[in-house]
C-alpha cells in the first residue's frame, strides 16, 4: 500500500508542475488516463488517485463525459499534521497564486497577562504587527503576530511586505520553524474584519493560533490569523 501511495504522490506532483509551469493551461484538457497510465506507466487506479488529488486541490475539473481539465485554482491548502512552519507567500506560489502583504500595523505594546501566558521568557514588550495577506489581489488573511522583545526590537526596520521567514533567516540567525502548539476552530467575521477580508458580517472564518519556535526551541512568535473558508483549506 505505502509504494502505491508513494508512486501516485509522484505522479500528482509532476502533473501539478506542468500546470503551474503552463505546459498544461487553464482551460486544456489533461491526456486521458490510458494515455497517462502509459506516460507514467503506472496503474489505471494510481493514475485516478493522482487526478483526484489535483480535483480536490481544485486545479482540475473532471467534467462527465468529457475528460479532466485544468482550471484556475481557487484555494490554497495547508499541511496540519506535521510541526514544521510553511510560509504563506511559499505555500500560494506552489498553488499557482500569486501572493501580496499589505502591513496594516508596527506597533510596541505591554504584554498581558494572557499575552505573557504564551512566552516562556520574560519580555521587556511585545512587537504587535497586523497585515492582511492576499491572493491574486483577493484578501484572505488577516494576520496578528507578537515577537518579544528586546530580542526583535529591530524587525520593524524590515520591510515586512515580504517574507518574513527571508528576514529571520538573513537577520536574525534563525534557520527553521517549528510549531508544537496549534489551535484552530472557526468563527464568524466582525464587522471590522468582513471589511478587511471583503467578505460579508458574519462569514465563516478559520481562527488559528499558534506558538511558532527556532532551532533551540526559542519563540519566535505567537499568532493570531484570521482566514476566510471560501479560498483557504487545512490538510489533516
Amino acid at each position: 500500500m505505502s509504494a502505491r501511495v508513494t508512486k501516485y504522490e509522484q505522479v500528482m506532483t509532476s502533473i501539478r508542475q506542468k500546470i503551474l509551469s503552463g505546459e498544461y493551461f487553464v482551460g486544456s484538457q489533461l491526456p486521458s488516463e490510458p494515455q497517462l497510465q502509459k506516460q507514467y506507466g503506472v496503474s489505471r487506479v494510481t493514475i485516478r488517485l493522482a487526478v483526484d488529488g489535483l480535483v480536490k486541490d481544485g486545479l482540475v475539473e473532471r467534467v462527465q463525459g468529457k475528460g479532466s481539465f485544468v482550471q484556475r485554482p481557487q484555494r490554497v491548502s495547508r499541511l496540519v499534521r506535521e510541526s514544521s512552519v510553511e510560509s504563506f507567500s511559499k505555500v500560494a506560489l506552489a498553488s499557482g497564486f500569486h501572493p501580496q502583504t499589505k502591513v496594516l500595523k508596527v506597533e510596541r505594546v505591554v504584554a498581558t497577562a494572557a499575552l505573557q501566558s504564551k512566552f516562556n521568557v520574560d519580555v521587556t514588550g511585545l512587537l504587535h504587527t497586523v497585515r492582511l495577506r492576499f491572493l491574486d489581489q483577493d484578501p484572505i488573511f488577516l494576520e496578528n503576530n507578537y515577537y518579544p522583545l528586546p530580542r526583535f526590537a529591530t524587525l520593524g526596520d524590515y520591510d515586512l511586505n515580504g517574507s518574513l521567514y527571508e528576514i529571520f533567516r538573513e537577520h536574525f540567525g534563525i534557520t527553521s520553524l517549528d510549531s508544537d502548539d496549534t489551535t484552530l476552530s472557526v468563527v464568524t467575521a466582525d464587522v471590522e474584519t468582513a471589511k478587511l477580508l471583503q467578505r460579508s458580517v458574519g462569514f465563516p472564518l478559520f481562527s488559528m493560533k499558534t506558538e511558532i519556535f527556532d532551532q533551540n526551541k526559542k519563540i519566535v512568535q505567537y499568532g493570531e490569523q484570521l482566514i476566510v473558508s471560501d479560498r483557504y483549506q487545512f490538510k489533516i
